[in-house]
């Protein structure tokens, strides 16, 4: 991996500026030359305003200086993230194989996300493993969720399950945790569509463990946040936590027309499971009012 600074020069060279444009009010011209030959190294706050000068990103900037290749880690999340959303589990669990041997702990964090992801889809052979132990009790022990944890939600709530910990106290940390990166100006990481999707889960689970109750009051939470921060995904997403809430609590013409309106939407790449989805919870929609409408007789 290339030094700050000689990827700093990399960087000003390739557009064409000079030291003075990129550098100038921030360090000295002398620094400048020093830092660019890596004789000198730079405090974050001179290094993101000089970032800000040539209109690159601090993920950028560590891409460019890992010569244009994502990272270890963030190669392996992409690659079990992808075979997930295609639903291709020959594949994670290869992947799960091959970073749970990895001598770096962040790939050996993807190789248990991997095996979670693949336990999650059957349910039948959901056990807690000694590694989601060991994830579960770092998680747990973390006093404030970063993006990677906001980036992990569904794992969080199917090690919240397997653990049997009461959802709540997940989904109030993850909405905390969200809160920290979006404002009404901006969502720079994209924090809202990863709650949405948290959300649709969240909504799932209480349904699941019958805890109707919570899931009756969840719906204040899908519209909570800054949603007009949501992409398309996110809004599908807050769309199908909707079209949920109304099933089983709401307005049978109203669950109706989301339902409809949802099947008509083009359905995004990978994401081809949303009519089962509908149709699963259809069918458990109506038990669920059977059984009420049989306990009120």
């Amino acid at each position: 991996m290339s030094t700050i600074g000689s990827t700093l020069k990399q960087i000003r060279q390739a557009k064409g500026v000079t030291q003075k444009e990129v550098y100038g009010a921030i360090v000295s011209r002398s620094f400048a030359s020093r830092l660019e030959s890596g004789q000198h190294d730079l405090a974050a706050e001179k290094l993101f305003a000089i970032l800000d000068r040539l209109g690159v990103s601090a993920n950028e900037f560590r891409f460019i200086q890992n010569d244009y290749q994502p990272t270890a880690t963030e190669l392996a999340r992409s690659q079990v993230m992808l075979a997930y959303d295609q639903q291709n589990f020959p594949r994670i669990s290869h992947l799960a194989a091959q970073y749970a041997h990895s001598e770096n702990p962040a790939e050996q964090r993807i190789a248990v996300v991997a095996n979670t992801l693949m336990m999650a889809f059957d349910h039948r052979t959901m056990v807690i493993t000694p590694a989601m132990e060991t994830l579960w009790q770092q998680v747990a022990l973390t006093k404030t969720w970063t993006l990677q944890e906001i980036d992990f939600g569904s794992i969080l709530l199917v090690l919240t399950s397997l653990k049997h910990t009461p959802i709540a106290a997940t989904i109030r940390k993850y909405h905390l945790a969200c809160d920290r990166y979006v404002s009404a100006a901006a969502d720079p990481f994209h924090v809202m569509d990863s709650r949405a999707s948290f959300d649709l889960v969240a909504l799932q689970q209480l349904l699941s463990e019958k805890d109707y109750p919570a899931a009756r009051a969840f719906k204040s939470q899908l519209l909570a946040g800054h949603t007009e921060h949501l992409t398309s995904d996110g809004i599908l997403d807050q769309q199908l936590s909707l079209w949920l809430w109304e099933s089983y609590f709401g307005e049978t013409a109203r669950a109706q027309s989301l339902g409809d309106a949802l099947r008509q939407m083009p359905t995004p790449r990978f994401r081809l499971g949303i009519h089962a989805l509908l149709r699963a919870w259809e069918d458990r929609a109506k038990l669920y009012h059977q059984r009420d409408a049989d306990v009120n007789r």
